[in-house]
């Protein structure tokens, strides 16, 4: 099964600097001096102005609140922090600077205050867009959809033309699971920035999670029309392709995503599923080696590499490969039973046992695992473990012709003959000519000394299969007995 990579670039970064208002007019001074250096990008020399600003004059709320603009720019928070705190000291209803405030302790990672000064800014100014936006990015990295959705909705509706707001919103109906209105707002979001490479990838990954495969392929092949860099274009692209068939078109996809990202284990892992259905298989053999080498513990390319290490009796390299997914994945049905399998062949009895018991607890009503238990006890003449798995298998699969069969030979062996009479009629309920348990019955007719009875289901076996041995030597055995 193909696995799908979401896109990465959901959430724009917090909008960390709002412009302020410059104030009254002033004289030529180390304010206006700082604002001049400011817009020019000459942030060190604004920060100067501004500082100078400040301490000519201390009561100076705005001066203050420039400087620790700047310094937020500059990746100083803890020197903003303390900046804008003196500002707010000064002239506490500056909404830009609360807003700037919890820039800079979201930088440093106080959610808390980060969290209550968005909101002191949206209560100074409450049509103020980018306060609900930066609240409403907070909380959705917090996984507070409510809240987030809330503050998203608010942003649009006072702008309108807010791409990343759409965009967000959109990532907020999509965790709630409101799909066809995530594809709405991230429509919208692409109809505002039609350039936008990610809005449009999360639009084509909703379509395909919507069930709109077709739709999303689309919206996919704008984008590598347009030649994007994101690896993640291709992927998704070849993963639709892959799921319709198109397994040419879905290893071309792949292979652009594995030029713009050679260490993209899925997307290698994807390719040797196309190469595999493509009659590839060595190539595809080489694609699960490189996505297991790019990511070990990717476990369906673990089994997937291990099975085709099992088929060309690397028996010891294969153990490997599925003890590893297994130990990525430890509930993965498929590498615990190819497990068993792989250890069976290296003559490992015990621990295939131990693998497919652990799987039988966890999943009980498995038939092929009981299977497996029963036949490697019947092999080891374990025939209580292996009377035991059988009953379990009969009891899943009733009509199951070779566990009767096996059943009976256990009973015999115990001596139970009418158990194991029941057992062989049971088989041969579901197929009156196979010919392994009519030649049982007829071993067990001469236990009992009923050799009429033993010639004729010996007869009634070499008539099912005239190459079955056992059945020509019991019959001939009889003859030279006569």
């Amino acid at each position: 099964m193909l696995t799908l990579k979401r896109s990465l670039n959901i959430l724009p970064l917090l909008s960390l600097a709002a412009l302020l208002l410059a104030g009254p007019a002033r004289a030529a001074d180390d304010f206006t001096e700082g604002l001049a250096a400011f817009n020019k990008g000459e942030y060190t020399l604004a920060a100067d102005h501004f500082a100078a600003a400040a301490e000519a004059r201390p009561d100076d709320a705005l001066s203050l609140a420039w400087l620790g603009l700047v310094q937020l720019r500059d990746g100083r928070n803890e020197e903003a922090v303390a900046t804008l705190i003196k500002a707010l000291e000064i002239d506490p209803k500056m909404p830009e600077v609360h807003l700037n405030l919890a820039n800079a302790y979201w930088e440093l990672g106080n959610t808390k205050e980060t969290v209550e000064h968005y909101q002191q800014a949206i209560f100074l100014q409450p049509h103020y867009v980018l306060p609900h936006y930066n609240l409403g990015t907070v909380y959705l990295a917090l996984g507070d959809l409510d809240r987030a959705l809330g503050e998203f909705s608010v942003t649009v509706e006072l702008d309108p033309n807010n791409a990343p707001a759409h965009n967000n919103l959109a990532v907020c109906l999509e965790r709630a699971g409101k799909l066809d209105d995530a594809v709405q707002a991230y429509e919208k979001a692409v109809s505002l920035d039609e350039r936008n490479e990610s809005f449009r990838l999360n639009l084509a990954l909703t379509l395909r999670a919507g069930g709109r495969p077709e739709e999303a392929a689309k919206q996919l092949s704008r984008l590598a029309a347009a030649n994007s860099k994101d690896p993640s274009v291709y992927f998704n692209l070849g993963a639709i392709r892959y799921d319709r068939g198109e397994h040419e078109a879905a290893a071309e996809a792949l292979r652009r995503a594995i030029a713009l990202d050679p260490g993209h284990a899925a997307a290698h892992y994807n390719l040797g599923l196309c190469e595999g259905q493509l009659g590839m298989r060595d190539q595809a053999k080489e694609s699960f080696r490189k996505a297991v080498a790019g990511d070990p513990d990717l476990a369906n390319a673990q089994i997937n590499l291990g099975v085709m290490e099992l088929d060309d009796g690397n028996t010891a390299a294969a153990v490997e490969h599925f003890a590893t997914a297994l130990n990525s994945e430890p509930t993965s049905y498929t590498a615990a039973f190819n497990l068993g399998l792989a250890y069976v062949e290296l003559g490992n009895d015990e621990d295939a046992l131990r693998v497919w018991s652990a799987l039988a607890d966890r999943q009980p009503a498995d038939a092929p695992v009981h299977e497996a238990l029963a036949s490697t006890y019947f092999r080891l003449h374990r025939y209580d473990d292996a009377k035991r798995e059988y009953r379990a298998l009969l009891d899943l699969r009733p009509r199951d012709i070779e566990a009767n069969n096996k059943l009976g030979i256990i009973y015999e062996e115990f001596g139970q003959f009418d158990e194991a009479m029941a057992a062989y009629r049971a088989a041969l309920a579901i197929d009156s000519k196979y010919a392994p348990t009519r030649n049982n019955l007829g071993v067990l007719y001469e236990r009992q000394g009923k050799l009429p009875e033993a010639r004729a289901e010996y007869r009634a076996a070499l008539d099912a299969d005239p190459e079955l041995e056992d059945a020509r030597r019991n019959l001939e055995r009889l003859h030279v007995g006569e």
